[in-house]
């Protein structure tokens, strides 16, 4: 490994730490000492390549959602597909990424309640942008008959916590119903459960 991956991987490692351990604590009662023995290194580097807990909270988050936008680019083979069969793929995709990734919704969840100034950050930066993006699609769904005809915020904020709640109460849904929501057989029928029940089962016309 070159000494120029050497420092990629260490930062991915420290980026990835950072994560856990905000999802779990909170931006608060995370510590940069926590923070670097999460992460398997010394609590300097962090100060070397971040600054400070605020840089690193915005690396991180970054971090986050870049991965999330790699995670669900849609294959170029998908295009030629049904657009049935295309909304099918994206909705696996997307709660795949949330049963890899509960620590994504737990991070936004904390920051939303306190809505702080990094969740301004992150809303401007990501958020928005994504959500707009998202628009015209749900717009074009509805009048091809996938999707209801009711606002784009409700559905949005409806449909992404019923594909991240399983995950991020995962503790939880072991213990009241015994199930493992990280085995793939449990995410690929959490997905299809999505479907059945957000999307119309025949489009209009």
């Amino acid at each position: 490994m070159t000494r120029a991956e050497q420092k990629a991987a260490t930062r991915s490692r420290i980026l990835q730490g950072a994560l856990n351990i905000f999802a779990e604590r909170g931006f608060d009662s995370a510590s940069i000492r926590d923070i670097a023995a999460e992460a398997g290194i010394n609590h300097g580097l962090i100060r070397y390549y971040f600054a400070d807990k605020d840089g690193l909270w915005k690396a991180a988050v970054a971090f986050l959602f870049e991965r999330m936008h790699d995670e669900l680019h849609t294959p170029q083979e998908e295009y030629t597909w049904s657009d049935e069969d295309q909304l099918k793929a994206w909705i696996r995709r997307y709660v795949h990424y949330c049963a890899r990734h509960p620590e994504h919704a737990r991070i936004m969840v904390q920051e939303s309640i306190r809505d702080s100034d990094r969740l301004a950050w992150a809303v401007e930066k990501f958020i928005k942008p994504d959500h707009e993006a998202l628009r015209g699609r749900f717009e074009a769904r509805v009048k091809q008959g996938f999707y209801p005809d009711i606002p784009f915020h409700s559905y949005v904020y409806m449909f992404t916590a019923a594909a991240q709640s399983p995950f991020m109460l995962a503790e939880e849904v072991k213990r009241v119903h015994g199930v493992d929501v990280t085995h793939e057989s449990v995410v690929n029928a959490h997905a299809d459960a999505l479907y059945t029940f957000f999307i119309k089962r025949q489009p209009d016309g």
